[in-house]
């Protein structure tokens, strides 16, 4: 065995360790989005992000982005920003699995296509541990399907699809401008896709604060409130609050592992290793809420074992 790892193996490890970081956070948003609103969620984790980032750049005196970093970091951030409202719109929307594995395939479709055209394909055995992983995507994203007779009629079946496609394609844009980004290093890519990630998010947020504050205020004006049920409420919003930030810090941990990898090795070995991200979400929620996980999901866990050991060694 060589004393020095290859390319191909620190990419497929970075790129598993971005998606167990990834994983970990969606888990702390999404104990945070029953705190909080989504967008005042998003909001703080990504102004947390970019005030940690800017605090590194200024500590370890990093020269300013030139070049192609500066908008392809903004535009990788836009289309992050897109994708999250689209895919939090279309998990509200119910059937949260088809939602997932639709936007997760097209997530790391979008790379691997880049990556052919641009570095041409990659050998079998990778080739079929990519096949493999993009199966382990939608298996564990996924959920069994109902029967037809308890399964209700979807009115929102067409808008799901809709909002589910828009944002595997805005995640599959955010990493392939991640890569086009990361020439100008490991941090100024970050900082300036959390600035145009914050460029969409921001008035979203705005019109729900009018919006929404509005209608809350409404609803609770013949509502007295009570001192417990206004001391819940209070840690509720500060549990919420400490989940976003640290949601933000993970989202912004994986962001950073994904482009360690993409400087070592292949995008496509890179997105897609990262793109199994909702297996740690699932055994976080298994180990920490003790939700169970379906014959699928672990079948595709499973899947994911066997692609990576294709992809890496």
């Amino acid at each position: 065995m060589s004393a020095m790892m290859s390319a191909t193996t620190v990419t497929a490890m970075l790129g598993l360790s971005a998606a167990v970081i990834w994983g970990a956070g969606d888990f702390a948003g999404g104990l945070g989005a029953r705190r909080l609103h989504v967008l005042p969620l998003i909001t703080i984790a990504h102004g947390f992000s970019i005030l940690c980032l800017f605090s590194m750049v200024w500590v370890l005196h990093q020269p300013a982005p030139a070049g192609a970093t500066l908008p392809w970091g903004v535009v990788s951030g836009v289309a992050n920003g897109c994708a999250l409202l689209a895919f939090y719109r279309a998990l509200s929307l119910g059937n949260m699995g088809v939602t997932a594995a639709i936007s997760g395939l097209l997530s790391a479709a979008l790379p691997v296509l880049f990556s052919l055209v641009v570095a041409g394909p990659p050998h079998l055995k990778q080739q079929l541990g990519l096949v493999l992983a993009g199966v382990a995507i939608w298996l564990i994203s996924g959920k069994p399907k109902e029967s037809a007779d308890s399964e209700p009629k979807d009115p929102h079946h067409r808008q799901r699809w809709v909002l589910a496609i828009i944002a595997g394609c805005g995640f599959g844009v955010f990493l392939v401008t991640m890569k086009l980004a990361n020439p100008g290093g490991l941090l100024w890519p970050l900082v300036t896709s959390k600035i145009g990630s914050l460029s969409v998010v921001i008035p979203g947020w705005l019109l729900f604060a009018i919006f929404g504050t509005k209608q809350d205020a409404r609803q609770t004006e013949d509502k007295p409130v009570q001192p417990r049920a206004g001391q819940a409420w209070r840690s509720g919003i500060l549990a919420g609050v400490l989940l976003a930030l640290l949601a933000g810090t993970f989202d912004t941990g994986g962001n950073f592992l994904f482009l360690a990898a993409t400087r070592v090795g292949r995008l496509d070995i890179a997105a897609v290793l990262s793109s199994l991200y909702p297996a740690s979400t699932i055994l976080l929620a298994a180990w920490l809420l003790q939700e169970r996980t379906s014959k699928r999901q672990s079948f595709g866990i499973a899947s994911a074992v066997l692609a990576v050991a294709l992809i890496a060694w």
